[in-house]
């Protein structure tokens, strides 16, 4: 069963996800920080080319620049483009920016830059090839899609709803983007249209206690009875998530074989060390640690890169199941998250996109 709660108190919006009783996602807004502008379109301007890195700085009307890498386009100083943001500002780095942009819906992504078809790997290789023969007659040339996991056994009239409305919403964005003469935003996504998207459809339950964002859901997803309007003060408390939240901002994180974890987030990136405390078992420290690492970065949206120095490990299979069992984790993940592999010093290096 899955919950969905979203709490709006004190000038910040909380959301989070509950799947069959455990803390599956967690999302905070808070009214005193800089919007997040990840999957954001802009209609920007190139301020700068870094030829020798295949870079450039675009101006997207905010007050820092964006930073972009491209390959096999030319760009020139002052053209007008559109790009889509793939990671925010942080301290004295510059958002990610990127030519390839994506249109997310409940079942498919739209790729109105690229001339490729993906499909879920969690998909079967069966229906792979029908929904691939489906796309194939709904989209335009030029045009491709990532077809996900809730597209399974679809009929081919809701894939074509859903490719159609967002050729529409690619097509609103050109022409809002022709009449744009300054750098500025043109699309992006709020919160509650983002957890509406991707989890409202496949739950039990919405809970919320602002009647603003109750009518706002039913807006977005139509009348049901599954959202409820929480009258209470506790919404997060009472469902036994407040801890876990509080969970989120402690470094040191305790493990069930009396080991624990440190995670220390710098500029550069994320460093997680694996204690064995009063643990004797390493392998099994090791594991334990893997599975809370691999929730805490889901859970804290951690972008970048992310090094774990694990206990070290004598045997070769140890060393290789452990790596195994995160790329499990991993899967779980919607960030992007991709295990690289460990280094002669045991260092497992990981990279992840936030979601």
């Amino acid at each position: 069963m899955k919950k969905i709660l979203i709490s709006r108190r004190k000038g910040e919006t909380q959301a989070a996800v509950l799947k069959d009783g455990e803390f599956e996602s967690y999302f905070v807004e808070r009214d005193n920080e800089p919007p997040k502008f990840v999957g954001s379109i802009f209609f920007a301007q190139v301020e700068k080319i870094l030829t020798g890195m295949q870079a450039a700085f675009v101006d997207i009307g905010r007050e820092q620049n964006a930073f972009m890498q491209f390959q096999n386009k030319n760009l020139r100083e002052g053209e007008k483009i559109l790009v889509q943001i793939e990671k925010d500002a942080e301290h004295y780095k510059a958002a990610r920016a990127t030519f390839e942009i994506s249109l997310p819906s409940r079942k498919i992504i739209l790729l109105p830059t690229a001339n490729k078809i993906h499909v879920s790997k969690k998909i079967s290789d069966t229906e792979k090839l029908r929904l691939k023969n489906l796309v194939k007659k709904f989209l335009p040339e030029n045009i491709g899609v990532i077809i996900r996991t809730a597209a399974e056994n679809c009929t081919a009239e809701e894939l074509k709803t859903e490719i159609d409305e967002f050729l529409k919403l690619w097509q609103e964005i050109l022409t809002v983007s022709q009449n744009k003469k300054k750098p500025s935003l043109i699309y992006g996504e709020d919160l509650i249209k983002k957890i509406v998207r991707e989890d409202f459809f496949d739950c039990e339950i919405f809970i919320t206690d602002n009647l603003k964002i109750f009518r706002r859901v039913e807006e977005l997803a139509g009348e049901s009875e599954k959202i409820q309007f929480y009258e209470g003060e506790e919404l997060l408390k009472n469902f036994g998530v407040d801890t876990e939240i509080k969970n989120l901002q402690l470094k040191e994180l305790p493990l069930p074989s009396g080991g624990f974890i440190v995670i220390e987030k710098t500029e550069a990136l994320t460093v997680v060390d694996v204690n064995t405390g009063s643990a004797k078992n390493i392998y099994q420290t090791n594991l334990e640690a893997a599975a809370l690492l691999m929730k805490q970065i889901r859970l804290r949206n951690i972008g970048g890169i992310v090094i774990a120095d694990f206990i070290n490990m004598k045997t070769d299979t140890d060393k290789k199941n452990l790596l195994e069992y995160l790329k499990t984790l991993a899967q779980i993940d919607r960030g992007k998250t991709f295990i690289v592999d460990m280094t002669p010093l045991g260092l497992v290096e990981i990279t992840r996109q936030p979601y």
